[in-house]
């Protein structure tokens, strides 16, 4: 399969017509040319064109084994199964030039294994000021939101919610990026409640509500911190309620088989919900 077709499918995925891709880029005739393989580009305008569509020059190469395969593809796969082995086999791998990517690999590491990886104050301080002065993130910025929303302090934590918010409401945002967002947010929700800044966590639940979610994990956690803040509550009687759906969920979720997403989320929101009685019969 050519570049340009390959483009041109991965375009279609996101919904874009080729006025759309192109636009202030190059002519719609010129990016039809090359989707359909009669004409090449520039470098340059090819890279614009990547940054439009929110891609990684990786998605475009042939990998021949699983250690030359896609950077973000083989990231992906051992992040979503919390796989410390082959995200630190991933950075041993990296060349020390590509520092987005190793920055993105030790937060994950440290947030995945904290007593193994540590992270340096300067570290952290590199991925924030990273995110605060880029305009349009990329995929990999993006992941690294979702990873330093984790340790960043709870000060600035509401700076980096806020400005996810202002990348997901950028026209054309894939599907993929708005549950990254979700996925930060969410981790905000969870760092609040265990703060005691109740307001703080409901203002972060309520940026969900900007996209939609599409993805089931997501959409059980979302359901799940909803109960967690209604046990929270002040009204003994939606506490009551928020107990009792709690534990439906839980059920629900052990029907399901317990899928490998609930081992990276579930046990933070069950310490919470405990701390306030959840695990007692009501």
């Amino acid at each position: 399969m050519t570049i340009g077709r390959q483009f041109k499918l991965l375009r279609r995925e996101r919904g874009l017509t080729l006025k759309m891709a192109a636009h202030g880029i190059l002519s719609v005739s010129s990016l039809s040319k090359f989707e359909n393989g009669t004409s090449q580009l520039a470098a340059d305008r090819f890279f614009l064109l990547l940054d439009q569509l929110n891609l990684d020059w990786d998605v475009f190469a042939k990998p021949r084994s699983r250690d030359k395969q896609p950077f973000l593809q083989r990231y992906l796969a051992a992040a979503r199964h919390a796989d410390v082995q082959e995200l630190a086999s991933i950075l041993r791998q990296l060349p020390l030039a590509n520092v987005n990517q190793r920055l993105l690999l030790h937060l994950t590491l440290h947030n995945d294994a904290p007593e193994r990886f540590s992270i340096l104050p300067h570290e952290q301080s590199q991925a924030q000021s990273l995110l605060m002065t880029t305009a349009d993130w990329s995929l990999l910025l993006r992941l690294i939101a979702v990873q330093l929303a984790k340790i960043i302090g709870l000060d600035e934590l509401s700076q980096l919610i806020a400005a996810f918010s202002n990348q997901i409401q950028r026209p054309n945002t894939p599907q993929d990026h708005f549950n990254l967002a979700n996925r930060t947010f969410l981790a905000a929700v969870l760092r609040y409640v265990a703060a005691g800044k109740l307001t703080e966590a409901r203002n972060a639940l309520n940026l969900i509500g900007q996209a939609t979610v599409g993805d089931l994990g997501i959409e059980f956690q979302i359901a799940c911190v909803k109960r967690l803040l209604m046990i929270y509550s002040s009204d003994k009687v939606v506490a009551l309620q928020g107990r009792q759906e709690f534990l439906q969920l839980k059920k629900m979720l052990a029907q399901l088989g317990a899928p490998a997403w609930t081992a990276t989320w579930l046990p933070t929101i069950e310490r919470l919900a405990a701390a306030k009685g959840c695990s007692q019969e009501a």
